[in-house]
């Protein structure tokens, strides 16, 4: 028995990629900066679309001999741009100078574009709209990639957790050893020991500050009592290193509410070489050593503001915290 014949039809080769699922891949595109300024135009050597500035990132495809397709997003202000469907774009530059293609609302400029330049219209924020153009660059203002080295992992120590301790009062605080000492711990508090050095401890100190003392840092030269009497809130709290001149010792009456009655203070000059009087509120076992200096003694000490001003005149209130002389 003779079996009929089958005819055997051609199928096209993308065809039976399709069925087969041998189809080629699309080139490969992949982001590129521009290494010298240069122009996207329409067609290799044809009219001009865009000036590009230098570093301005494109999207590039396989090179076609001295050109190369690129692709470009960025923003255009609205203002600038109007409706066109020309060869299927979306809109088009209206103005006679051109306009600037720009990474982001408002961001860097990427490019110049020309009047009547076709774009894509991607999206639109705020008055700006974002497109998208794509045409021919010379293939030399492309950087070339470049080969990336990923150094290998470092090796993951483990670390022991900081020592915990107390600090006792009256502790100075420097910010290196040896330093100047920046604070005074008025009562015990724990701190993580962080490291020893030149028998010095770093430490770490979990606390709170005001907000009123943040971004109140003194200037190079310190606070000074004019800058108190101009801001008289803006300091409270703060420490200062001052030099003064010592006119008396008193006791705290009803015309200073800014100090517990009957406490004794100092009525002082300064800080020198500034004239001005202050009130440096003290205990009475410091009145007692005060009484032993010769009248008009100078001598530096550390205190911390207790008020910018008194109640009726515009003199700073401090707060003795010792002698640095």
């Amino acid at each position: 028995m003779r079996l009929p014949r089958v005819a055997v039809l051609a199928v096209p080769a993308a065809i039976l990629g399709l069925l087969t699922g041998s189809v080629s891949p699309a080139p490969a595109q992949t982001v590129r900066s521009i290494g010298a300024e240069t122009d996207l135009v329409k067609d290799p050597g044809g009219i001009q679309l865009l000036h590009l500035l230098k570093g301005t990132a494109v999207t590039v495809g396989a090179a076609n001999g001295e050109w190369v397709p690129a692709t470009i997003d960025g923003w255009i202000v609205a203002s600038a741009l109007h409706d066109d469907k020309r060869d299927g774009f979306d809109v088009s530059v209206a103005l006679a100078a051109g306009t600037t293609l720009r990474a982001s609302p408002g961001g860097a400029a990427l490019a110049s574009a020309r009047l009547g330049a076709l774009f894509d219209r991607v999206d639109a924020k705020g008055g700006w709209v974002h497109v998208r153009r794509t045409g021919w660059i010379a293939a030399a203002a492309v950087t070339p990639p470049r080969a990336v080295t990923v150094p290998p992992p470092a090796p993951v120590t483990a670390t022991a957790p900081p020592a915990v301790t107390s600090i006792e009062a009256g502790a100075g605080l420097a910010l290196q050893p040896g330093g100047a000492v920046v604070a005074t711990l008025e009562s015990p508090v724990h701190a993580d020991v962080l490291e020893h050095k030149s028998g010095w401890a770093h430490v770490r100190i979990d606390a709170w500050v005001r907000d009123a003392a943040l971004g109140n840092a003194p200037a190079p030269g310190g606070i000074t009592a004019a800058d108190i009497r101009a801001a008289p809130d803006r300091y409270v709290g703060q420490t200062v290193e001052w030099t003064i001149e010592i006119l008396g010792i008193e006791k705290a009456d009803d015309l200073r509410p800014e100090l517990p009655a009957g406490r004794p203070y100092l009525l002082a000059r300064g800080p020198l070489p500034e004239t001005g009087f202050l009130y440096v509120a003290i205990t009475d076992d410091e009145a007692e050593a005060f009484h032993r200096l010769e009248p008009l003694a100078k001598i530096r000490i550390r205190a911390t503001i207790r008020a910018g001003r008194s109640r009726f005149l515009p003199t700073p209130v401090l707060n003795f915290v010792r002698r640095l002389d």
